[in-house]
């Protein structure tokens, strides 16, 4: 059976129904889409202020290990992959 002919099966009544869910199923989604980019946004403005709260020791760190002579395993400082781990 193919989906006109099931379509073609519904009464007026229940193909309304079947549309104000559609709607209601719709509206749904486009609430909880929006949901999760307010989320994401308000989780990129975190993680953006913590990556700058952490230059400041990231440079002091790279500060001291050059005073000291020795390598800095966390990075040079300046934004390398290994700092921001």
């Amino acid at each position: 059976m193919s989906t006109e002919e099931r379509m073609m099966e519904l009464t007026k009544e229940e193909s309304d129904v079947f549309e104000r869910r559609l709607a209601m199923a719709r509206q749904q989604l486009e609430e909880i889409d929006r949901d999760i980019e307010r989320e994401l946004a308000d989780v990129r403005e975190r993680i953006a202020a913590l990556q700058q709260k952490r230059e400041a020791p990231l440079k002091m760190y790279d500060a001291a290990c050059t005073m000291l002579g020795i390598d800095n395993e966390l990075g040079n400082g300046n934004g390398s992959d290994a700092a921001k781990r």
